[in-house]
């Protein structure tokens, strides 16, 4: 396990000289405090400008970008207090991970993932919509289903998302269907949805499945359960991940709203949250074929 000092040393490798020089002026770098609990402390407490030039100095981006420095929980932890003092910090920190290095050969692939991990929750998703487009073409496959979920979410261009959806792979397909999946508003992107209930792929056609389901299409909810209870496990897992992270948690709600529609009540559509992630790579779906 990393030592406080070699944990600093990480951070500030990706820094300018200057940014190390001045932080000595307020810690001592051969004997450090933790970086997280550091950086916490200052960031929600100080006001004397020592916030300030952490973030401006991109001392708390480095730190947010090595995995090995802080725990995920941590970083998104920091993250949301970045965001605090600077409203423009998910931005930025996209920024620094692209700064000064050849895209895509020089970006570390955990930097990258640990980025998308943090921007997910992005309070103006417009704003690193183009940035995360970037990320829909890198060549590891990982990267462009952990963009494409994100963008499916948070994209407005319609033409851009159908044009994601064709992607011949179909954990990108199945990712981008989860992210819509994820919006307050789906109506404008329910006849990609549809499209995708009938994708050749099983991972893909059973998001789409679920989403259709929740609203309470019957024949979707049938066909779900079927998948639900089928012996070959790649369709099994598939559908019951989809059924318990996008219908048994909001059907109640979705249905609700689509009865008060009909009723001419305006509501709002209920709002899926954040998958937990299954495991450290990017999709949320089992790897097997079907």
């Amino acid at each position: 396990m990393p030592t406080n000092a070699e944990n600093w040393t990480s951070v500030l490798n990706g820094c300018a000289a200057s940014a190390g020089r001045q932080l000595e002026t307020w810690i001592s770098l051969s004997e450090p405090p933790d970086v997280f609990d550091h950086l916490m402390a200052t960031l929600q407490n100080q006001s004397d400008g020592q916030a300030e030039f952490l973030l401006e100095a991109h001392i708390v981006a480095r730190a947010l970008l090595e995995p090995e420095v802080l725990t995920d929980a941590q970083a998104r932890e920091l993250m949301s207090v970045a965001m605090v003092r600077d409203s423009l910090f998910d931005m930025k920190l996209l920024q620094r991970l692209l700064a000064q290095r050849a895209w895509p050969s020089e970006v570390p692939y955990a930097e990258i993932q640990r980025c998308l991990y943090l921007v997910e929750d992005a309070q103006d998703a417009n704003r690193i919509s183009v940035t995360l487009l970037k990320f829909s073409r890198h060549p590891d496959l990982r990267v462009q289903s952990k963009a494409a979920k994100l963008l499916g979410r948070h994209l407005s261009s319609l033409d851009k998302i159908e044009e994601l959806y064709l992607s011949p792979n179909e954990r990108v397909r199945a990712n981008l269907i989860e992210g819509i999946a994820r919006r307050k508003d789906i109506e404008q992107f329910m006849p990609l949805v549809e499209r995708g209930a009938q994708d050749p792929s099983n991972r893909v056609s059973t998001m789409a499945l679920a989403i259709l389901a929740r609203r309470g299409h019957k024949m979707s909810q049938t066909l779900l359960a079927m998948r639900r209870r089928s012996k070959v496990e790649a369709i099994s897992w598939a559908a019951n991940f989809a059924h318990e992270v996008l219908v048994r948690p909001f059907q109640a709600d979705d249905l609700g709203n689509l009865a008060a529609a009909l009723h001419g009540v305006s509501v709002e559509p209920a709002v899926v949250p954040a998958v937990a992630e299954v495991n450290s790579e990017a999709e949320a779906h089992p790897d097997q074929e079907t």
